[in-house]
């Protein structure tokens, strides 16, 4: 069974990279986080001598529906990270998609949908992840 660890800090991360199998980000990485994180872990990897594959996992904060806009920005102000740029997705399938391959094209390996705390139709958002988010990304 592969131990991911969780990690945000350049020292975590680099022994993320030395120790774990992969890592987690929170969703408080932005696809430049997400870059710096890997070029971390992959410091880590190279001074243990790992060449076995580690996986880069991170949650994206994700609003649908309606007041989508709203209800990310009220949860990203809560946690203090409104001021943020391109951090979370409101938006519809399209939106969401993009922000996901975002994220992958800047080094994760998988990509954790996290709906707001006050997702309104919790069922409803994995259907919308799994029939409208997930054939759009490759």
């Amino acid at each position: 069974v592969p131990v991911l660890a969780g990690a945000t800090g350049p020292r975590s991360l680099r022994l993320a990279g030395e120790a774990a199998d992969g890592t987690i980000l929170t969703a408080s990485a932005t696809a430049d986080g997400v870059r710096r994180a890997r070029r971390l872990i992959d410091e880590g990897r190279e001074s243990a001598g790992r060449t076995d594959p580690h996986q880069v996992v991170v949650y994206l904060l994700t609003a649908t529906g309606p007041d989508a806009a709203a209800r990310l920005h009220a949860e990203l102000t809560d946690e203090g990270l409104e001021s943020v740029p391109d951090l979370g997705v409101a938006g519809d399938a399209a939106a969401v998609a993009k922000a996901v391959q975002r994220l992958a094209d800047a080094g994760a390996d998988r990509v954790i949908l996290q709906p707001t705390g006050d997702e309104p139709d919790p069922e409803g958002f994995v259907r919308f992840t799994a029939q409208e988010v997930r054939p759009l990304v490759p």
